[in-house]
């Protein structure tokens, strides 16, 4: 059997040709870009998923397709320059985790196919025409149409037995979907009667004198954020040192010793998004795959960090949660 070399394109990028054993099929090897804002540590919960679904689609890594990924370690700033990078290997397709990284893609091209994983907003974020029709090069899964802070206000009274009369909300300014998520918590709260203080932490150096002004909160509102999943673990322990019950948007910062998370499941996107990857690669334009939006929302506590804040989690949340942490 005749073995190809690598066969090198006119615009700089390689790719292999893929014999099947009868030697009968050439085809190209395919190129999927990555870009995410967090850092390679969470691949588990990321990256990870959407390789193993893509396998399970008979998309084989090093024979029939190859990764390049792009990894900001919770620097946004980085994300225009590692997007840039990307398009100019001319893949076949990039996914993008977030709205930063979808923002940053959506600047660098208008032809190469982008899935975003999780984005809240893509229509308030300028990067597809609707829903039902992207109308351009992106599509993929948006955590809409609600933001869901007043249903996390809620768990969060419930759990405390009682309204918190003064919140704050922990956000990153360079986050794309900041905007949006403050002003989803904004009107939660004040339909609640409850007061709001913003907190904004954009560098990891920030995040200790911003708990300064958390401690005096009844509860902390902590929106998902590539930087703060970086810093999971010290905003857990600085939330537990303040003693300032805190609910996130997503199950791993509760992992890392968080209280309590409600929001989508992101390992659902990962497989969801590997679906529109495969479809793409396969001819389908983006252009025509619908967005879709977050159906599937779990609720995940931490007795330990309870315990710690001298928390008892009714039972009522006990039983609706999808995980318990012990």
């Amino acid at each position: 059997m005749r073995r190809r070399d690598l066969l090198t394109g006119a615009l700089g990028f390689t790719c292999t040709a893929v014999i099947d054993p009868s030697g009968a099929q050439t085809v190209r090897r395919k190129r999927l870009g990555y870009l995410s804002g967090s850092t390679q540590g969470l691949g588990e919960y990321t990256i990870d998923i959407l390789k193993a679904s893509l396998r399970d689609l008979g998309w084989r890594a090093g024979e029939t397709i190859e990764f390049e990924e792009r990894w900001a370690d919770g620097d946004f700033s980085r994300l225009p320059r590692l997007a840039s990078e990307l398009v100019m290997l001319s893949p076949d397709v990039i996914v993008a985790t977030g709205s930063s990284e979808t923002s940053s893609l959506h600047a660098a091209t208008r032809d190469i196919p982008v899935v975003f994983i999780q984005v809240a907003d893509p229509v308030s974020l300028g990067v597809v025409a609707s829903i039902a029709r992207p109308g351009g090069n992106i599509t993929g899964l948006a955590q809409g149409p609600q933001i869901l802070w007043s249903k996390r206000l809620g768990l969060l009274t419930e759990l405390l037995g009682r309204l918190p009369h003064r919140l704050a909300w922990l956000g990153n300014p360079r986050n794309a979907g900041s905007e949006a998520n403050w002003t989803d918590a904004k009107d939660a709260t004040a339909q609640a009667g409850v007061d709001l203080a913003r907190i904004d932490v954009s560098r990891a150096d920030e995040l200790d004198k911003a708990f300064m002004a958390v401690k005096d909160s009844d509860a902390l509102l902590v929106q998902w954020d590539f930087l703060f999943a970086v810093l999971r673990n010290r905003i857990a322990e600085l939330a537990a040192q303040t003693r300032v019950p805190a609910i996130y948007e997503n199950r791993t910062q509760v992992l890392a010793g968080g209280l309590m998370s409600y929001g989508g499941d992101l390992r659902e996107n990962y497989r969801q998004g590997a679906v529109y990857v495969d479809r793409i690669l396969k001819g389908a334009r983006p252009a025509d795959l619908p967005v879709i939006q977050a159906s599937r929302f779990e609720l995940v506590l931490n007795k330990g960090a309870a315990k710690a804040l001298g928390l008892a989690i009714p039972d009522s949340l006990i039983a609706r949660a999808d995980e318990v942490i012990e």
